[in-house]
Order: structure tokens, then C-alpha cells, then sequence
């Protein structure tokens, strides 16, 4: 099969493996002539006035289309490029339950490799904590096209959920802001104080150590009192639930759904779950960078098509 990768719509940095080609969308009939083609991220990202067409162009052309994102696991892991840093490999996008990983059931030996390549600890679940952490994602992201279709905007995702989490426990709510644009995200929830009843809600000033792809000893330093985590589908609400936090995640895309409460109304007697066939699963979708260049996400999701 051609694989066809479109030159700008690989704007964060993936290796690929080597018979892939790369064009520029200028190159027209090498796409067209393409039976699989290749894209980063996808529609809705901050990229969107300037290349939405493009992403358009690959939706509309109705061919089969791979996506690729960051790594699922991020905790210790280097920095792209880099021979032990992994990255992502759907098919149609990079959402658990729009994508498809071909991971379902999966085995547990990809897991272990990247449990010892970032030496990731699986906490036993927590069973005492004071406050509720709230994780905060940056407004605009294609992360979030999900939250905007079901809430209209962000502040009314954020009043949402506090309101809810409100109504169910007296605990202290922390609100761990993303790192990016976070003038917008203190006036929304300034903007929520302002009206709510309670106001027993902090800002977390953990900024601290944070890496590349992950949030760094800041965010383990907003993990280490908390009773649970709450967010919409944020990366780090994967890094809660392998700490052994009961986890929250208000949208069926996280990458932690299967491991997650869902409903707030139970955020004082929160669910766990058996997390080795989540672990096992989510590192199908993820490979190192020496993988990816021998073709092994490529064989692993070209399986699609020869079952």
C-alpha cells in the first residue's frame, strides 16, 4: 500500500517509518495517487486558519487516513526526538472511541517495555485524600471539540462542573490550570467564585518541573493529597489513575475512560477499576521512535486490513 503523508499537515514533530512518503499538499497527484495518507493531530487544532483546508481535503477525499499525536504514557519520557520517546498511531483520530488503535485485548509485553523504558509505578488505589483536583486543559485545543459541542463554551464546561461537584462534597476544590493561556482560564474561574455560594476553590501555584509533554513534579505535587481527580479528557487524568487516584473524566475521548468514574454525583464513594487490560491496551497505542521508523505501527495498524 502508498502511504502519504502530508508535509503540512505534520506540523509536531513524528518519525515515520521509512516507505512512507511525505509531500507538500502542493504535490496533488502523489496524493491522490495515495491509498493510506497521514496527518498530525487533527481538525480543530490551533493550526485550523491555516491549514483546515488540508484537513478538510483528507476527510472529504474518503481515503483511509492515520493520525498521529504524542504519547499516551508521558510520565519520564524524554523529550522528542529521541530513541525512548514514544508517539501515537490511530486510525481517523487520535480520540479513543472515534479513533481505532487496533489494540483492543491487547498483550501485556508492549506495556512492560514501556513501563521499564519510563519506569512508571502502578499505585495501589487511594482510598483517603482532602481535596478535589480539578484539571484544567487550554481553551482552543482540539483536545477540546467535544466539550464545545456539548457545552457551547469553556466557562460553561467550567461552571458545569463545578456546580456539580458542588452539589455532591464539601471538599476543597484545587484547580490545576494548563500552562498555556492561563489569563483565560483564571478569569473563568475568578468568574465562577464571583457567583458561587462556596468558596472554599484555590488556584494550584504547582508549576513546578514541568516537561515537555507532562506536567512534571508540579502535577505529582497537586496529586499527592488528593481525594480525586476531575477532568474533561486531559492526558494527566491518565497519569491520576495509574497513581491510583480515583479519576473522573467528563468525556468518552479521554485516553482514561475505561478506568474512569463518570457520573459526579458519586465523587464521595467513587468506583475502581482493574487497570492491567487498560494498560496493556493503551501501550498499542504508542511506539518508540526506533518502532516507528522500522514500521511497526504501520504493520500493527495495516492488520486492519488484512483480517
Amino acid at each position: 500500500m502508498k502511504i502519504v503523508a502530508i508535509k503540512e499537515l505534520m506540523w509536531s514533530y513524528h518519525p515515520l517509518p521509512k516507505d512512507w512518503v511525505t509531500v507538500p499538499y502542493s504535490d496533488i497527484e502523489t496524493i491522490k495517487s495515495a491509498d493510506i495518507l497521514v496527518q498530525s493531530n487533527q481538525k480543530g487544532s490551533k493550526k485550523e486558519k491555516k491549514i483546515g483546508h488540508i484537513y478538510d481535503y483528507v476527510l472529504n477525499s474518503k481515503k483511509p487516513f492515520i493520525v498521529t499525536e504524542s504519547a499516551v504514557f508521558r510520565r519520564n519520557m524524554p523529550k522528542p526526538p529521541h530513541p525512548k520517546a514514544y508517539h501515537r498511531f490511530s486510525w481517523t483520530s487520535y480520540f479513543q472511541d472515534d479513533g481505532d488503535y487496533c489494540n483492543k485485548n491487547s498483550p501485556s509485553d508492549r506495556w512492560h517495555q514501556i513501563q521499564k523504558d519510563q519506569n512508571i509505578e502502578i499505585k495501589p488505589w487511594r482510598k483517603k485524600g482532602e481535596y478535589v483536583l480539578v484539571i484544567l486543559q487550554r481553551p482552543g485545543d482540539s483536545s477540546l471539540r467535544k466539550l464545545i459541542a456539548q457545552h457551547g463554551t469553556y466557562d460553561n464546561f467550567i461552571n458545569y462542573t463545578m456546580t456539580e461537584i458542588q452539589k455532591h462534597t464539601d471538599r476543597p476544590i484545587v484547580m490545576r490550570m494548563h500552562p498555556l493561556r492561563q489569563d483565560t482560564q483564571k478569569n473563568l474561574i475568578t468568574a465562577f467564585q464571583d457567583y458561587s455560594n462556596k468558596k472554599n476553590i484555590t488556584i494550584s501555584t504547582n508549576t513546578h518541573g514541568a516537561g515537555f509533554l507532562e506536567g512534571g513534579d508540579g502535577l505529582y505535587a497537586d496529586f499527592a493529597n488528593a481525594w480525586c481527580v476531575v477532568g474533561f479528557n486531559s492526558n494527566a487524568l491518565t497519569e491520576s489513575v495509574c497513581e491510583g487516584i480515583p479519576t473522573f473524566s467528563m468525556c468518552s475521548s479521554s485516553m482514561a475512560w475505561d478506568c474512569s468514574n463518570t457520573d459526579l454525583a458519586n465523587i464521595e464513594s467513587p468506583a475502581i477499576f482493574e487497570r492491567q487490560q487498560w494498560l496493556n491496551n493503551l501501550a498499542y497505542c504508542q511506539w518508540r521512535e526506533d518502532e516507528c521508523i522500522a514500521g511497526l505501527p504501520a504493520e500493527h495498524l495495516l492488520s486492519k486490513f488484512n483480517k
